[in-house]
């Protein structure tokens, strides 16, 4: 049995997570009391972080995984009521589904903070599939703020039902979505946190994969999403999460980002559990390797890739990789909000702290230089 998949069958619990846009930034107080302490708390060090060219801790930004300023530009231009930017942005990512199903999430989260832009758009052109997916999106990320962040434990009836209201309003919009582009695995790949919120059956899930597979079957956001209801924290369980992570990085082709499936897996079985020891396990080292090259595959400026940099840096500082980590944290620039550093109440503390001790162990170390990234 492949070690990665084996590691599901400890009786761990999991929780699994999902890209989080740009445009909003949810910081999660899902801290598990077992854990205890945080380990910044118990090893308080301090860089001068300027004088390794890092940004300090008192600017780094929490918003965002990374910079995106055509993102932005266009976000701000919908929000003041210019659709036809909005519409360009979508039209301009053509046939590259994922960079669409991105751009959408910039629009959709857009759309949650002042949608008057977007019912215009939709007056205007009825059969838009872009608006209609936009609306669509739009509509499962108001019912993500209906719900709230806290577990079910602490969630109210009345946001269940807000919850549940909202995403079954979502459904017939992508379906509406579906059938004005068939081609376009859009408006499947928005009907994963439907399912995941109204708790599709895994029969069910596995019709909607179908259908987002045959269109394309290495989308990234697809995948990501995916991985979140396969988890045992929701639909799913170890052993499905842990395989379906596994399955798509090892049939991922060149210049594809989806390896790092296995170091969110990893993430979320130590933020659930609150073992790190999942970090020491053979098969860590492989999938480490997988990402960094997977990462050296990608163009400079891929629009997935700060999210996959932050999720390298901590566990390459996990795994004690520091020459390593200092070139991702290096790459990560002064944004901090991403995984796996906004599951914690103060992600800046939780950054930091990674930083700072990447970078004091670096330097014990002599400043190795990180070994080269295969191809």
């Amino acid at each position: 049995m492949n070690p990665f998949i084996a590691m599901a069958g400890t009786g761990l619990l999991v929780y699994a997570t999902v890209t989080i846009p740009r445009n909003i930034r949810k910081a999660r107080a899902q801290k598990d009391a077992r854990q205890g302490p945080s380990e910044s708390a118990q090893k308080p060090l301090v860089i001068d972080a300027a004088a390794y060219g890092l940004v300090p801790a008192a600017r780094l930004d929490v918003r965002f995984a990374g910079a995106d300023r055509q993102a932005d530009a266009v976000a701000e231009a919908a929000v003041a009521g210019d659709w036809r930017q909005a519409a360009a942005y979508l039209d301009e990512a053509g046939r590259d589904w994922d960079l669409r199903w991105y751009r959408l999430g910039i629009l959709a989260h857009a759309a949650v903070r002042d949608d008057t832009w977007l019912k215009t758009w939709r007056a205007t052109y009825p059969y838009d599939p872009s608006a209609v997916l936009v609306v669509a999106d739009a509509l499962t990320v108001f019912a993500g703020e209906a719900r709230g962040e806290k577990r079910a434990k602490h969630t109210t009836a009345e946001q269940f039902q807000g919850f549940h209201q909202l995403l079954s309003q979502a459904l017939p919009v992508c379906q509406e979505a579906a059938r004005l582009a068939p081609d376009d695995p859009s408006p499947w790949v928005a009907q994963i946190s439907i399912a995941l919120g109204l708790g599709w059956s895994h029969e069910d899930f596995r019709s909607l994969w179908a259908e987002i597979v045959a269109r394309d079957p290495h989308h990234n956001g697809a995948h990501l999403a995916a991985l979140q209801y396969w988890c045992a924290k929701w639909r799913g369980s170890q052993e499905l999460m842990f395989a379906f992570a596994e399955e798509a990085a090892a049939v991922a082709p060149p210049g594809s980002l989806l390896p790092v499936l296995r170091l969110y897996a990893a993430f979320e079985h130590e933020h659930q559990t609150g073992d790190r020891s999942v970090y020491q396990q053979p098969f860590m080292r492989a999938a480490i390797d997988a990402t960094l090259d997977a990462v050296a595959q990608v163009p400079p400026h891929h629009y997935r890739l700060p999210t996959v940099r932050h999720l390298l840096a901590d566990a390459l500082f996990r795994t004690e990789r520091y020459a390593e980590a200092v070139e991702q944290f290096r790459a990560v620039g002064g944004f901090v909000g991403s995984v796996p550093w906004n599951y914690s109440v103060d992600p800046v503390r939780e950054f930091v702290h990674a930083r700072t001790n990447t970078f004091v162990e670096w330097e014990k170390a002599g400043r190795p230089a990180a070994p080269r990234t295969p191809s």
